[in-house]
């Protein structure tokens, strides 16, 4: 007997376990080229849009065929016949659960809004809704079930899921951003693709969406689900009696102070008019702040003002809508407002109320810069599972039994947000409070240095393992949620959230794999899953280890380009989400070498001026640094395949990065380094060795000399108070100049406190004579808060010795400032160096003082110090 070659075999032996591969994935899988989907005979009208729904999503991705109908008809082959419907609606669906003897659904099991699905035979499915919208979730459950061929459909041979959701409310909003129309500058959805939206959300398990009245609330309706609808309780943009104005928190216009008489009848007139002409929404929210609100001392405490004020108008409403359920939320209200709202509550029953909304601002236990001005510092004696549930929990335990918690979440920006990258550590609050040190975790996550130059706020990203973090922290205590979105950007975001609210057991892992073969199909789900956590990974500054560092920005991309070649043509030729997770792949390597690249540029420009300091030395680093910028072979691929990417996802869905558009920066300080090598040329003697010596030696003092870089995240150790620079509103690019070396950009400040920024210096040599050179720079504000920030210029002290008074700081762009210690200060081995406001700052009454705070005021403000030994 002859024996096959070795190599042959080995071939043989390879493809064979290929094919049994193949094979495996579809061991258990029923094949169909035809689906029948019967309804029953007295099917109203959500069964009936739901099994269109159902036929439409098959069709998209397996040209079979796919009928509906009342009867069944003699289908051929391997047909699938669904009965779909309600039992009670649908003889032959009574028919079945009588023959297989299957329990009939109750509200206990599955539970309301639930479903069975469960597979008979060969050929017969069983898609039974205890209600309507348990039909809509029964049609989701099974196209997730479904593995689709290009001219056929496989589905478990064994598929038996009886589930209910867990909580009553699940919803989000809905819509384009105006980001992604402005900065991405993506064409408009049309009205198909806005309602495809509203269904993807629904199809894993919303109930419930914010809407104004109009075709989207009839089209919401017309498929069962819920709708919300919100009113500012003293928002009036229209109002020009500056008489009525709110004193609002960061002193934004368009509100008016519900404590002037005439304002607040003017607002329950207004409010009048808007529910006579308001749909029946199952729910309506007031928020109280973010924005609105009003700070004046006459509607102190503001939660009485506005619950008082809220009360008056859930009673007009009622009057047009009785079954409409009322709730608030209490954003950006500080302790007082809390307890007020609480001794309200309990003063009387309140049956206009059902719950008790929470939202960004809305929590006492966590820090936000421009939100809470008091927090309850009386909850962390025990930290219990940390602070994003303390508060919640107290909501609970105060308010009545008769109300609910409800929650409106912001998971729509990776950074400035309620849970998302604070982007700088805490300031204080206005009794001068800040976290417990068990709580900085959440205050420590940071956006990576880099990529947050690039990307907007509403930019496309994905948290897994965050939000599900804060999901078991915060649901637990209320009946469901409500998410903010701002856009498409946060989709994973939004889909987690959904199938969480249903099952909030699954694990991380389970979720990520379940959305990955949803939207990406079976073959490419295992790398499109890994990669979406190592996206999330890559968006974090991570100690120690910068973006060119990041290993996992090259493997993302590898992930998704990857799971791209494995999607068969009827998953990839229209998959806009694949391209968006791609786009952000080339985009983030782009980065990668840019900065790696500006990085090299500077290590040789430091290495240069250290050889040759000469004015010959610095000429070549002037012409070293103007190849800083330019692109590599690699790097012109990556920009031209995000906007080849880019184009298709705008075509296919009306969506693409922004980053695109905005990915020339300086993103190490360049235009610092140029600026110093030029004040070198032209400097002689000691001042030319020491403007060097910043350049091949930036952070060294000396011998004896100590160096601080103030900032979140950095070695500051002779601070003593002060905090980190939040910046007061959300990042803007022009708020400092990005000339500045990434140290310079950061730094400690004060508010109104009479102490400013304090270093103090210990065991220093009491014979020596010392100097301190400083970091300044001062940002710039928006129209709408520069108006009220005078600050320009500060005091610096040492042991209280006036060494620089009233001194302006550089805007935008930092320089350095040198002093001589007096040698008498430092003999005793100490030396306390504190920074003084100007007189006339934070100065004026409680309201204006505190609106200067909240949005973003500073005192003193240090980037970096070092004390050198002459």
């Amino acid at each position: 007997m002859k024996t096959l070659p070795k190599n042959l075999l080995l071939c043989l032996c390879s493809l064979i376990f290929c094919f049994a591969k193949l094979y495996a994935q579809d061991i258990g899988l029923e094949r169909h080229g035809q689906v029948e989907i019967v309804l029953g005979e007295n099917a109203g009208a959500v069964e009936k849009r739901v099994a269109v729904l159902l036929k439409e999503r098959i069709l998209e991705k397996s040209r079979i065929t796919v009928t509906v109908g009342q009867a069944p008809t003699q289908g051929q082959g391997q047909a699938l016949r669904v009965l779909l419907g309600r039992p009670e609606n649908h003889p032959a669906l009574q028919a079945q659960f009588a023959k297989y003897r299957i329990q009939p659904l109750t509200e206990l099991a599955p539970g309301p809004e639930g479903f069975l699905l469960q597979r008979l035979d060969q050929n017969t499915l069983l898609a039974a809704g205890i209600d309507d919208r348990g039909c809509l979730y029964a049609v989701g459950e099974l196209l997730r079930q479904l593995k689709y061929e290009p001219s056929e459909i496989l589905l478990p041979e064994s598929l038996q899921i009886r589930t209910a959701p867990a909580f009553e409310i699940r919803g989000t909003q809905f819509g384009q951003s105006g980001v992604a129309k402005s900065l991405a500058k993506v064409r408009n959805w049309t009205e198909e693709e806005t309602q495809r939206v509203i269904l993807d959300y629904a199809l894993a398990g919303a109930n419930i969406f914010s809407v104004d009245e109009g075709p989207m609330y009839a089209f919401i309706k017309s498929f069962g689900l819920m709708t919300q609808g919100a009113f500012g309780a003293n928002t009036a943009p229209e109002n020009k009696n500056p008489e009525w104005n709110a004193f609002e928190s960061i002193g934004r216009e368009g509100y008016v102070c519900p404590s002037v008489p005439a304002a607040r009848a003017y607002m329950l007139e207004k409010f009048e008019g808007f529910a006579k002409e308001a749909p029946d929404y199952d729910l309506l929210k007031f928020h109280g702040g973010d924005g609105g609100g009003c700070e004046c001392d006459r509607c102190d405490p503001y939660g009485l003002t506005f619950i008082r004020l809220v009360e008056d108008m859930a009673n007009i409403f009622h009057k047009y809508h009785p079954e409409t359920r009322i709730y608030f939320t209490n954003q950006k209200f500080d302790n007082a407002d809390d307890q007020a709202i609480f001794d309200y509550l309990n003063e009387k029953p309140r049956n206009w109320l059902w719950a008790w909304g929470y939202g960004p601002g809305s929590d006492a236990t966590t820090w936000q810069p421009g939100h809470r001005q008091t927090h309850r510092m009386d909850l962390f004696r025990y930290p219990g599972f940390g602070p994003y549930g303390l508060y919640p929990m107290e909501i609970t335990r105060q308010m009545p039994a008769r109300h609910r918690l409800v929650f409106y979440n912001e998971i729509t920006h990776w950074k400035y947000a309620q849970h998302a990258y604070i982007q700088m550590y805490p300031r204080a609050d206005k009794n001068g409070d800040l976290p417990p040190h068990w709580g900085h975790d959440i205050y420590e996550r940071r956006p990576d240095q880099y990529l947050t130059q690039v990307y907007h706020r509403l930019t496309f990203f994905a948290w897994p393992r965050q939000y599900h973090r804060v999901f078991d922290d915060l649901m637990r205590y209320g009946v469901g949620d409500i998410t903010h979105s701002s856009g498409n950007h946060d989709h994973f975001n939004q889909w987690m959230w959904q199938r969480l609210l249903w099952n909030p057991r699954a694990s991380v892992e389970d979720v990520v794999a379940e959305y990955a073969k949803n939207w990406f199909g079976p073959e490419a789900a295992p790398l499109m899953a890994k990669a979406i956590f190592q996206l999330e990974e890559n968006l974090e500054e991570i100690p120690g280890k910068p973006l060119p560092e990041k290993e996992g920005v090259l493997s993302y991309y590898q992930l998704v380009a990857e799971a791209g070649k494995l999607m068969p043509e009827n998953w990839s030729q229209d998959n806009w989400l694949w391209r968006m997770y791609m786009q952000k792949a080339a985009l983030d390597r782009y980065i990668q070498l840019m900065v790696t690249q500006q990085s090299d540029i500077q290590s040789q420009l430091e290495n240069l001026v250290r050889k040759e300091p000469s004015n010959q030395g610095l000429q070549q680093a002037l012409l070293l640094m103007g190849k800083a910028k330019d692109e590599t072979p690699e790097m012109t691929a990556l920009k031209a395949e995000a906007q080849r990417l880019g184009e298709e996802s705008d075509q296919l869905f009306g969506t693409r990065s922004e980053g695109y558009f905005n990915l020339e920066h300086d993103f190490i300080g360049l235009a610092w380094l140029d600026r110093q090598v030029r004040r070198a040329i032209a400097a002689k003697g000691k001042e030319r060795e020491e403007l060097i010596s910043l350049i091949t030696d930036y952070e060294n003092p000396g011998e004896g000399g100590r160096y601080d870089n103030l900032g979140t995240g950095n070695s500051a150790p002779n601070v003593v108070f002060g905090y980190p620079y939040d910046h007061g509103q959300p990042y803007l690019q022009e708020m400092l100049s990005e000339g500045n070396r990434p140290s310079q950009r950061s730094m400690h400040f004060t508010q109104d406190e009479s102490q400013g920024v304090t270093l103090r210096y210990r065991d220093l040599d009491p014979k020596a004579r010392y100097k301190i050179r400083v970091t300044l720079v001062r940002p710039w504000y928006q129209e709408r808060y520069a108006m009220r920030m005078n600050q320009q210029s500060e005091s610096i002290l040492a042991d209280g010795q006036i060494l620089a008074d009233d001194l302006e700081l550089p805007l935008q762009m930092s320089d350095f400032f040198t002093f001589d210690i007096p040698a008498k200060l430092t003999e005793d081995g100490e030396l306390v160096i504190q920074f003084q406001k100007s007189d006339d700052v934070a100065n004026g009454d409680r309201v204006t003082v505190e609106q200067w705070r909240n949005s973003g005021g500073w005192g003193t403000l240090v980037s970096e110090v070092w004390l050198i030994r002459d």
